[in-house]
């Protein structure tokens, strides 16, 4: 059963996803969880906007639905408290809904900025990670395949992504709009990574002239610099660099607030800038600004709560794209659920099928002579014989008959020597929800 469990921007606000972002250690935690028969496959998405974990399970009845999310809250949090918690306001998911997520997900429909052209880079990401601590098996590996090609083809066949595209380039039309003009500016943007990068060109797009690019690896700011224009400051400098600003865009990684609202004010009275007008824009989660700051004369602060209002505003223009991309993204469905009918048929069909091809190639060889004939003309028939037994298989799946008696038949009768793995070892079985869900559906999509 594909099952997951999310906290977003749709249902809560930048103080309640904060609280749920897994850091390092928690991260290492949940993937470094050993895996069993219940939950075999993990992988987590996490953006400044939404954190949410995917698994397939080795359950696939529903009535075990409860207990399945509760073990994965368990997981993400790291006890039941904390996971009773988190339940309480994440969205939950199982089966076609789950696939169809994710596809929405890597096709920006889902994000706060409509066609967010990072998603997709920051799924990879998410997918690489899963794939190298090896909790992503058969079934993520296809789904998630899938979603990405979903959305490489939405973003090259339909204007979804068109003009801006992602918070940092939001976050600089922002500035632009506060003050009219950027030619006299001073922007400060901290953390150079592809949100900050995204707000730097996009500040250069609008005539920024003064840009400072701060960055914990120096390297990645002069590199930035030299490449779009502008001036890379060490990290250290960081609250004296914001002292002398207009505006600021700060987006890192960091666990922990990086600017303090006393050493900020401090830097301001130092330079003489003290009670001049600055705006800072905080657009990461957590949230690296200290709220406090909004205490300083003169200082607007600004974070991904409020930024929601005018991004909504100027994706208006890209609204006319989503019948397309939805479609897409049904497309896409349609091939995943058909793979998971024909995966959970040969699941089904598996101990018979190699009772057969045995049978066939030893008979074929004794009349023939010739291994090599026996392997291909056995195949053959095997293939022949199956091919109305497989489809009927795939139909019954998608009408969400559940086969769970009819595999344990299967593995009693044909598994070689009784010790094949019956129904509750089968990693690649589809569970009878994802069926049942899709049945319609799929041949409607």
């Amino acid at each position: 059963m594909l099952i997951s469990i999310a906290v977003d921007f749709h249902s809560a606000d930048v103080a309640t996803r904060e609280r749920f972002h897994l850091t390092e250690e928690r991260l290492e935690a949940l993937y470094g969880a050993p895996r069993d028969e219940v939950m075999r496959e993990m992988a987590l998405i996490s953006t400044c906007n939404r954190t949410e974990l995917y698994a397939w399970t080795g359950r696939g009845r529903t009535g075990g639905l409860e207990q399945l999310t509760q073990s994965l809250a368990r997981r993400w949090m790291g006890s039941r408290r904390e996971a009773h918690s988190l339940l309480q306001i994440a969205r939950r998911r199982s089966g076609i809904d789950v696939a169809r997520h994710i596809l929405r997900v890597a096709a920006g429909l889902e994000s706060q900025v409509l066609g967010d052209g990072q998603i997709l880079g920051q799924l990879k990401t998410a997918y690489r990670l899963a794939n190298g601590r090896g909790t992503a098996g058969p079934v993520l590996h296809r789904l998630i395949e899938t979603a990405l090609r979903a959305g490489k083809r939405v973003a090259t066949e339909t204007s979804l992504s068109a003009g801006r595209n992602s918070i940092g380039a939001e976050a600089a039309a922002m500035v632009l709009h506060r003050f009219g003009s950027l030619a006299h500016a001073r922007v400060v943007v901290v953390g150079c990574g592809k949100t900050g990068e995204r707000a730097i060109r996009q500040l250069k797009k609008f005539g920024a002239q003064d840009v400072v690019m701060l960055n914990r690896t120096m390297s990645r700011a002069v590199e930035l610099a030299n490449a779009v224009g502008g001036r890379a400051a060490p990290w250290d400098a960081m609250h004296l660099e914001l002292a002398m600003a207009d505006a600021a865009i700060v987006a890192t990684g960091a666990e922990l607030p990086l600017v303090k609202a006393e050493l900020l004010r401090e830097c301001r009275e130092n330079c003489g800038t003290a009670g001049y007008p600055l705006v800072l824009l905080d657009l990461s989660v957590p949230r690296n600004i200290e709220s406090s700051v909004r205490t300083l004369e003169g200082l607007t602060l600004v974070d991904l709560d409020q930024l929601h209002t005018p991004i909504v505003a100027a994706e208006e223009a890209r609204r006319a794209a989503v019948p397309s991309a939805s479609s897409i993204v049904e497309d896409e469905l349609a091939n995943f659920m058909e793979w998971s009918s024909a995966a959970a048929a040969r699941a089904v069909i598996r101990p018979l099928h190699d009772a057969l091809v045995e049978v066939a190639r030893r008979e074929v060889a004794f009349a023939a002579g010739d291994d090599a004939v026996a392997v291909r003309t056995a195949d053959r028939i095997v293939a022949k014989l199956l091919a109305r037994p497989m489809a009927a298989l795939r139909n019954a799946i998608q009408r969400g008959e559940t086969l769970d008696d009819l595999m344990l038949t299967m593995d009693q009768l044909f598994a070689e020597h009784g010790v094949r793995q019956g129904l509750s070892g089968r990693s690649h079985t589809i569970a009878p929800v994802v069926a049942r869900e899709s049945a319609t559906r799929v041949q409607g999509a």
